[in-house]
């Protein structure tokens, strides 16, 4: 029974019981929340799950022990993204990440002909996530919470604190980007 009341409990709700101390609070906010943060992080760390799962741990360890961090007001969905956003930049900054996946891939040879590209669905995948790992961080990061995570155009310029049209030009012109890259 008293779980059934966290479940009706918005995620601002929850997050005000958390920096209260409620641990019930918490866990029922990690279960919303961490297989989103999951593959959003496995994305944005190169399909690294171990990564990702690290990442989604350190993301909640930091809200345990620093609650007030979320200001009421604020929405919860967002400030978790823009937390899980800022976490991957700061990884970027300190590991040489791409350098190091871009040699793994040369190593490993995963090069595949075109036409076997443009036939397997797994292939093509691949070839979005390529073409992702092109784009600036920001660019890629505003991606993947739009088409992965479906966050909302508002949701998205607030992380980014631009305007909605902002957002909206932004992303027409990465899916433009990404269809041409997957055409080649």
């Amino acid at each position: 029974m008293l779980f059934k009341n966290y479940k009706k409990k918005t995620d601002e709700q929850l997050m005000i019981l958390v920096q209260k101390g409620d641990h019930h609070a918490f866990s029922s906010l990690y279960n919303r929340y961490a297989d989103r943060l999951n593959a959003f992080f496995f994305r944005m760390l190169w399909s690294d799950s171990r990564m990702a799962e690290d990442y989604v741990h350190d993301l909640f360890s930091k809200i345990i022990e620093r609650p007030q961090l979320f200001k009421p007001g604020n929405v919860v969905k967002p400030w978790l993204f823009q937390i899980a956003s800022n976490m991957c930049k700061n990884g970027y900054r300190k590991r040489s990440f791409e350098v190091e996946y871009l040699k793994q891939l040369q190593v490993t040879g995963i090069a595949e002909s075109v036409i076997e590209q443009k036939l397997d669905n797994e292939i093509i995948t691949d070839q979005i996530r390529f073409s992702l790992e092109k784009l600036e961080e920001d660019r890629r990061t505003m991606f993947l919470l739009r088409y992965q995570q479906d966050l909302t155009i508002e949701e998205i310029a607030e992380i980014f604190e631009i305007p909605k049209g902002t957002v909206k030009s932004r992303l027409f012109h990465i899916k433009k980007f990404v269809e041409r890259s997957i055409k080649n």
